[in-house]
C-alpha cells in the first residue's frame, strides 16, 4: 500500500467519521423534536379529557333538566287546561243566563 493509498483511505475515514456525526446530529435533532411533540400530545390528551369530562358533566345536568321539565308538563299543562276551561266555562255562564 502506497502513502498516496493510505491518504486516501484516511480522507475516506474521515468522510465516513464526518458522515456518520452529521447523521448522528440529526438523529437527535429528531429525537428532541419528537419528544417535543409527544409532549404536546400529551397536553392536548389531558385537555381533552377535561373537556370530556365538562360536556359529561353537562350532559348529566340537561337530562335531569329535561326529565324535570317533562313531568312538569304532564302536570302543568293539565292542571292550566282545566283551569282555563275553568275560567270559561264561568265567564260563558254568568253571560248565557
Amino acid at each position: 500500500m502506497t502513502d498516496e493509498q493510505a491518504e486516501k483511505m484516511v480522507r475516506l475515514l474521515e468522510e465516513i467519521r464526518d458522515g456518520q456525526r452529521l447523521s448522528l446530529q440529526r438523529q437527535e435533532q429528531a429525537l428532541q423534536r419528537q419528544s417535543e411533540l409527544m409532549s404536546q400530545q400529551r397536553e392536548r390528551f389531558a385537555a381533552s379529557s377535561q373537556r370530556s369530562a365538562e360536556a359529561e358533566q353537562l350532559f348529566e345536568k340537561t337530562a335531569k333538566i329535561v326529565a324535570r321539565a317533562s313531568v312538569l308538563a304532564f302536570v302543568v299543562v293539565p292542571v292550566a287546561a282545566v283551569c282555563f276551561f275553568l275560567l270559561l266555562w264561568l265567564v260563558f255562564a254568568r253571560v248565557v243566563p
